[in-house]
């Protein structure tokens, strides 16, 4: 009970602060799709809950290294392991309650990441794609031809955006249909959007209209008509500024809105398909004219026979030969062409099959990475006998670094098809393993890990710096 508590405080804190700072993370990555489009707090709040979801299986990992680094390293300062040692209790022993609570987080992330994090994928994703769908309030850049509005084009030399004063107004109107016939210029102006956000009022000051009228039938007179005003208000009607919810089935069948039993079914699917394709493929392009045998490549008794085929293009004339060379030319660009349709078709295939090995593995490797965190985190602790934040924060961050770079490395490297998903997802694993092995084995042992002095000069001075205890 003693390791437990010791565990259960500090997993708590650095859990909510953790998906706090990825909820920081998440906001500035996605605050250009968020910000200015008149979206109501309760939409960004529920977008910010269903993509926690996601959040949930980074921060379970982190949260369980840096708790049972402070947890065992609190133990080992306060000499409390040390009297649990000397009462006869072996290291495993100790820390068998933590790695029993170890799998009981992974095995609680494992039934999140099957039954749970589908649907906070699906409605996270949907919910995002509206938010992008959602139209700005008017975000015209300067010296570009913004389209945004319908039937109109609006050029803005000049901005001040604290003020919001446009200079050097250039309006082009194509409600007509008849090309560049209505422009609209003006030396400066504001913009703004209706409290309802159904009307863009467009204020002009000191500018003029050029509009070229429609000719009479049978004379080109070229009419022209031009009026000049001091200021002048143009009203346009927005479609499509209100918020509006997709069918969340639209993304229902993408790999990361799917459970283990769902990915197994579409990805037998997906080879069944694949291995017909490649079949199809195969058949279609040896029956093609540059392989089928003719009527004459065959002998009386109805067997294909061997044609020699050098001694037939020496008996031709050369006018026969360079007919025969083009032939073989159109047949092989032919061949090439079809060769590059079908792989294009296959690799679509490919790389649908792989996204969905990839999340079939991460079902695994995520919350098995609460286990192999808790195997180095509490022989660390152990080892370097440092209770507090700053210390057991540092070693945390470079461990979990380790393991988040190979993870979206390899990762990325199976997405492109590089690498084949069962060995990519896993290859972190394979990586932090060995040093959950490592430090289990120095610490069991009694046995220092050997580290550089100017690494234990940077420790201790990160440490000191973070407030932690010495």
């Amino acid at each position: 009970m003693l390791v437990l508590r010791s565990f259960i405080g500090p997993f708590v804190l650095t859990f909510f602060m953790t998906m706090f700072v990825l909820i920081l993370q998440f906001l500035w990555m996605w605050i250009d799709e968020l910000v200015g489009k008149g979206l109501e707090w309760s939409v960004i709040l529920e977008l910010i809950f269903y993509y926690s979801g996601n959040l949930f299986m980074m921060a379970l990992p982190l949260a369980t290294l840096l708790s049972s680094i402070m947890a065992i390293g609190n133990l080992g300062e306060h000499n409390e392991l040390l009297a649990l040692k000397s009462a006869g209790i072996s290291l495993p022993r100790i820390l068998a309650p933590l790695m029993v609570a170890a799998c009981l987080l992974a095995v609680g992330g494992f039934l999140f990441s099957n039954n749970l994090l589908p649907y906070f994928n699906l409605k996270a994703t949907a919910l995002l794609f509206d938010v992008k769908q959602q139209r700005p309030e008017l975000q015209i850049k300067e010296g570009v031809f913004y389209d945004g509005i319908n039937d109109y084009i609006i050029r803005v030399k000049d901005k001040d955006e604290k003020t919001g004063l446009l200079c050097d107004i250039m309006i082009y109107d194509h409600s007509g249909n008849n090309g560049n016939r209505s422009l609209t210029i003006a030396d400066s102006g504001y913009i703004r959007i209706t409290s309802n956000q159904k009307y863009l009022v467009l204020t002009l000051y000191n500018g003029c209209s050029y509009d070229e009228l429609k000719e009479s039938a049978g004379e080109r007179k070229y009419p022209f008509r031009v009026n000049n005003f001091s200021m002048e208000e143009m009203i346009f009607e927005l479609t499509g500024y209100g918020f509006e919810r997709t069918d969340d089935a639209l993304f229902k069948n993408r790999s990361k809105m799917l459970n283990l039993h769902q990915l197994s079914v579409i990805s037998d699917s997906l080879q069944r398909e694949r291995s017909s394709r490649t079949l199809l493929h195969a058949q279609n392009f040896f029956r093609s004219t540059s392989f089928r045998l003719g009527v004459s490549d065959f002998g009386s008794s109805g067997k294909p026979r061997r044609l020699a085929a050098d001694s037939i293009l020496a008996a031709c004339d050369v006018e026969q030969q360079l007919q025969v060379a083009n032939k073989a030319l159109v047949l092989a660009k032919q061949a090439q062409s079809s060769f590059v349709s079908q792989a294009s078709d296959m690799q679509f295939t490919n790389r649908e099959l792989d996204l969905h090995n990839i999340e079939w593995h991460l079902k695994f490797t995520v919350p098995l990475s609460c286990i192999i965190f808790a195997l180095i985190g509490a022989p660390l602790g152990a080892i370097i006998r440092k209770g507090g934040f700053g210390t057991p924060f540092l070693i945390s961050l470079l461990v979990f670094m380790l393991y988040y770079i190979v993870s979206f490395s390899f990762e990325k490297l199976a997405k492109n098809s590089e690498w084949e998903p069962h060995v990519a997802i896993w290859m972190s694993t394979m990586v932090t393993l060995p040093l959950a092995i490592f430090f289990s084995y120095k610490a069991t042992t009694d046995q220092r890990v050997t580290l550089p002095k100017w690494y234990l000069k940077i420790v201790d001075w990160v440490g000191t710096f973070l407030g932690a205890k010495r």
